[in-house]
């Protein structure tokens, strides 16, 4: 299927047109201002400036997450090139990432996710619960390209790095209250202790969410009547002991707890129900719903040592679990077709021991890393006269070593390497305790298998100063992801056949600059990835067959543009341009063995041609205090929630706008008193975000059970700071 281009030249015209009017505005408006704040960030484990980093990362501090309203990990994607982050299939509490191509689009426990997400170093392993509410939170970091020689876990795609806020040491704190449209409400209360003793300092943020459903539920025999309403507790605990000078014990725990009624699936058939992919109902009728629940707590503790002016050594220690339940309706009718019920339970424990430290010209991070978790699954399927009881579940055991090095050759010239070395192993189960059969599920024994994998991946890079505040850099480096087995097999041979790793030879050239005195930065990358051995899940109408597509070309261009257009005014701009291709793509039926080859005809999952989002963010000193007006446009292509045909087009996924804006006043009238206005989606764009296929009663697909992004949303908030 073709995708439209056109949008990419309105987006590169775009960009160059925003581009010539900031130097023009920025030559010609004379500023009180200095121009762009320097970012810091710790993406290579110590303190860096974001514009002398080899790697393409998007950062998002305090004040950004709070003047764009990001509440939640899937509002990022918004600001961010070629990243895409939805709401897994009818479930609002896991999350579908996908970078530059790179996507794990099932939801299922046994799957490792493509994106690492970290949450002050510890990686959370599993993306079911993932969309967690965004508390306390100092920073984001968005990196792009595989991450293997600095983090804990090797990941393909990218990183999510999350910093929460430490302890300050003095007292003070705010309360926001917020209510919007659907009988929305927000309590959100955050709060610092004074230091105690002159070592020990505590922080805690709580954040209370309800809202009513979007859609009504018409069947008359399911309990949920609306579709998508909120209730949402999360919580946040900090403790800060700064033993001494060179050593202090960071201990954190989080809990994120939701009980949602589940997402509306759409039905959408052809020649039998209208398939227009831009026009969002109202309601449904669907009887299966029942619910859709997640708890996912953590506790860690971060230990750093100052050994000396040239080490720094720090161990981090955490404990990380997920309850998880949903009951969807896969049928898309008011009839008892086909349900699902899931109940998730899993469990995981991470230790990370890092150096890091220089020497004469060389900068360095090593690591070891332990990781293990275990999970279970209880996952029923509801097939119209029966139920096939299905029950899997994983214990994974990961090791790692690694170590990056970056050494000055010159004021102008430093070149860097790492390597990593990794040992995983899995042990898998999986049951179907029953003697009722339909279609493809027969009676399954208690079935186990096993299997270790090893990587040793590396990666290099060459950054060079071309002038003040301008640099480019070149870098190779290479991705891993472990094999595994399919909790969702059929029978016991599919079962304790594993898929292969996956793994990405990914080549990038960046340019990062600043002009005009620092007050417009323009980021280029360009990027060439090489994959093999690509993991590929494939719905099949009551269960998914995982294969690997054999080798996949997925090149593409991103573009982060911000211009201070005056000492009040301030632009940012960013692009995405993906061009993902398949090699060779075989796949083999799973009752047969018998090959097809899809290489022509498949799909490259949540990966649009183009992706833009243009943003004004308006700041002024009035006299009844801090006035500021902040709106993003932004735009996403055409694409699909499936590779595997008619599945990729009965589920697909049509280009569509969304406007946000917000506005504010600050310390009204030199009071600590904040008041908001924003809006979401205010032209109420009507959207998919991905889709279930579904098949008649020979299992032939006939069309698609969609979901839709949120529909126009907007409230009012008042914060008070102490």
């Amino acid at each position: 299927m073709k995708t439209n281009k056109k949008p990419l030249n309105i987006a590169l015209s775009l960009a160059l047109i925003s581009m010539t009017n900031s130097a023009l505005a920025a030559t010609e408006k004379s500023s009180k201002k200095d121009g762009l704040e320097v970012i810091e960030v710790t993406a290579q484990k110590r303190v860096q400036n974001l514009q002398e980093l080899p790697t393409a990362v998007s950062v998002f501090n305090a004040q950004a997450l709070a003047d764009k309203g990001i509440t939640d990990v899937e509002d990022l994607s918004v600001y961010t090139p070629n990243m895409q982050i939805s709401e897994t299939p009818g479930g609002s509490t896991g999350a579908t990432i996908a970078i530059r191509g790179s996507v794990t689009i099932n939801p299922a426990i046994t799957w490792e996710p493509t994106t690492g997400v970290y949450i002050d170093g510890v990686f959370v392993s599993k993306n079911v619960g993932g969309l967690f509410d965004v508390a306390a939170i100092d920073r984001v970091e968005v990196l792009r390209g595989p991450q293997g020689t600095l983090y804990g876990k090797n990941t393909l795609g990218g990183a999510l790095n999350i910093i929460t806020r430490k302890p300050s040491g003095e007292f003070g704190g705010a309360v926001r209250v917020g209510a919007g449209n659907y009988g929305m409400t927000d309590l959100y209360v955050t709060a610092d202790s004074q230091l105690i003793n002159d070592k020990l300092s505590f922080n805690f943020t709580g954040n209370k969410k309800d809202r009513d459903g979007f859609y009504d539920n018409l069947s008359v025999t399911s309990k949920v009547k609306e579709f998508k309403a909120l209730d949402s507790t999360s919580m946040r605990f900090g403790a800060l002991y700064e033993h001494s000078d060179t050593l202090d014990f960071y201990y954190t725990y989080d809990n994120s707890d939701k009980d949602n009624t589940p997402s509306m699936g759409q039905t959408n058939i052809p020649g039998l129900m209208p398939d227009d992919t831009k026009s969002r109902q109202d309601s449904a009728a669907l009887d299966g719903v029942e619910f859709d629940r997640s708890e996912s707590s953590g506790h860690a503790l971060t230990v750093t040592w100052q050994q000396s002016d040239n080490l720094t050594i720090k161990s981090i220690t955490a404990f990380r679990e997920i309850d998880y339940e949903d009951g969807s309706d896969y049928d898309g009718f008011d009839l008892l077709g086909f349900h699902t019920i899931r109940q998730v339970k899993h469990e995981q424990t991470s230790q990370e021991l890092q150096f890091i430290g220089d020497i004469d010209e060389v900068n360095y991070v090593a690591g070891l890393f332990y990781f293990k978790e275990d999970s279970d699954v209880n996952n029923p399927y509801i097939l119209g006269f029966g139920t096939v009881n299905n029950f899997y579940g994983v214990e994974s055991t990961s090791v790692a070593a690694y170590a990056n090095l970056e050494y000055k050759l010159s004021d102008k010239i430093t070149l860097a390497g790492g390597l990593r070395w990794t040992s995983e192993e899995k042990s898998f189960y999986i049951e179907h305790p029953d003697d009722f059969s339909f279609a493809y599920f027969f009676p399954l024994p208690l079935t186990n298998a096993s299997d270790t994998w090893n990587n040793i991946s590396g990666m290099a890079s060459l950054n060079y100063k071309l002038a003040d505040n301008v640099q480019t850099y070149v870098k190779v480096s290479q991705g891993w992801k472990a094999g595994g087995f399919n909790g969702e097999a059929a029978n016991a041979e599919l079962a304790v056949k594993p898929y292969e790793p996956e793994e990405v030879l990914a080549y990038e050239w960046g340019l990062k600059s600043r002009w005009l005195n620092q007050r417009i930065q323009a980021n280029v990358a360009v990027f060439y990835n090489d994959i093999t051995n690509m993991q590929m899940s494939e719905f099949l109408g009551a269960y998914s067959d995982i294969q690997n597509a054999g080798s996949a070309k997925v090149k593409g261009i991103e573009l982060e543009f911000v211009a201070a257009l005056s000492e009040d005014l301030l632009l940012n701009f960013n692009y995405g341009m993906l061009d993902p291709e398949y090699e060779t793509f075989v796949t083999y039926d799973v009752n047969t063995g018998a090959p097809k080859d899809i290489t022509d005809s498949a799909e490259f999952p949540y990966s649009p041609d183009n992706k833009w989002s243009l943003g004004l963010n308006y700041i002024t000193e009035t006299e009844f205090g801090e006035f500021s007006l902040g709106a993003d446009y932004s735009f996403v292509d055409d694409h699909f929630a499936y590779h595997n045909q008619p599945s990729a087009d009965f589920t697909r996924i049509e280009s569509y706008t969304v406007l946000n804006a917000r506005i504010s006043l600050k310390g009204i009238a030199g009071s600590n008193f904040n008041v908001s206005i924003w809006g979401k989606n205010i032209t109420d764009e009507e959207y998919r975000i991905n889709g279930i296929p579904m098949g008649d009663a020979t299992g032939t697909f006939i069309g698609g059970i969609n979901y839709y992004g949120d529909p126009s949303t907007y409230g009012a908030e008042l914060t008070y700071t102490f």
